[in-house]
């Protein structure tokens, strides 16, 4: 059976990165603006949670502390520690240690976001495609990423109310977790074992098992999306007679490249986004402090076309814009 921990999911911020990316912006990018807003939010709270304790009102802190938001990376592991990382340079990254192992937060934005077609191809597929896609795939199947995607999608649906599609995708995901669990004890890489799984369910003794894992799974994550939803109620209805927070707004692109070392907010071509801003005509610039994407189709008209294509590309270079 599974080991994870279930309860986990109480905190569990549905979506992840990848539903703030703007897909003109280049990824990398992306993901680092992300990541300031999630640690002005990691700031916040710990900010007021400490105004609170020394005020004396610890009850109003613990509920604080219940109400953070937990993202993909740790949701699935018994025990584990979250950090960032500060480099010599300057730069964070965003890690999740579980024993000897670790989970970025942002390796997994960035792995999703690659991998998007695989995942939802294998989502759709019967037994047999699954077969052949886990040994055409199985570098990307059987990562720990993708097994952490597939129980926050089962999740996600489940609380949306679309249980066929939650089975759906918790039986798919089950395939993956119980090739780890296989693999395990073994100590061998869990795309090693995928024709031995497969060869195992010509039995039906495998079969039975295999389903009494789903089965079990579901359970767990049906019960996780009640008792959430109920919580969630009760957390609306006591906010309703307290004064409104105003919520953490995500930040500009603007405003998290100047927030940014200079050695961690350079673009694919080296290209530094502040200095290539600076460079632009204050109606470009207009046009990326808003993000409005017809402004910027109604300037490209305006300008020369050379000059437009200049600046463009250099946008490009900077990480402003994205290619594809």
């Amino acid at each position: 059976m599974s080991g994870f921990d279930y309860s986990k999911w109480d905190r569990l911020e549905i979506s992840d990165d990848e539903d703030t990316f703007h897909p003109n912006l280049d990824k990398g990018l992306n993901v680092r603006v992300n990541r300031i807003t999630r640690d002005r939010k990691e700031e916040e709270i710990e900010s007021e949670k400490k105004r609170l304790i020394e005020s004396g009102q610890t009850e109003k802190a613990e509920k604080l502390e219940a109400k953070r938001p937990l993202h993909v990376g740790n949701l699935c592991h018994v025990a584990e520690e979250r950090t960032i990382i500060q480099s010599s340079d300057g730069s964070k990254k965003d890690k999740l240690k579980k024993g000897e192992e670790s989970f970025s937060v942002d390796e997994y934005s960035m792995f999703k976001s690659d991998n998007q077609a695989v995942l939802d191809k294998f989502q759709e597929a019967d037994w047999e495609t699954s077969e052949a896609l886990l040994k055409e795939y199985g570098h990307i199947l059987m990562d720990q990423y993708a097994n952490s995607y597939y129980m926050l999608a089962a999740l996600d649906a489940e609380m949306k109310g679309n249980r066929k599609l939650m089975e759906k995708i918790a039986r798919q995901g089950q395939i993956i977790s119980q090739i780890h669990q296989l693999a395990e004890p073994m100590k061998r890489p869990p795309r090693d074992l995928v024709p031995r799984f497969f060869e195992k369910f010509e039995r039906d003794s495998s079969r039975a098992a295999f389903q009494e894992g789903v089965d079990h799974f579901v359970k767990h994550l049906i019960q996780r999306a009640i008792v959430k939803k109920q919580e969630e109620a009760q957390e609306a209805a006591e906010e309703a007679e307290q004064p409104a927070e105003e919520d953490l707004q995500p930040v500009s692109l603007v405003e998290a490249m100047y927030d940014m070392k200079k050695e961690d907010r350079l673009g694919p071509d080296g290209l530094d986004p502040v200095e290539v801003f600076e460079s632009l005509p204050k109606e470009l610039q207009e046009c990326f402090k808003t993000g409005d994407v017809e402004m910027l189709k109604k300037v490209a008209t305006s300008m020369p076309p050379k000059d437009f294509e200049n600046h463009f590309n250099r946008c490009i270079g900077a990480g402003l814009w994205s290619k594809s």
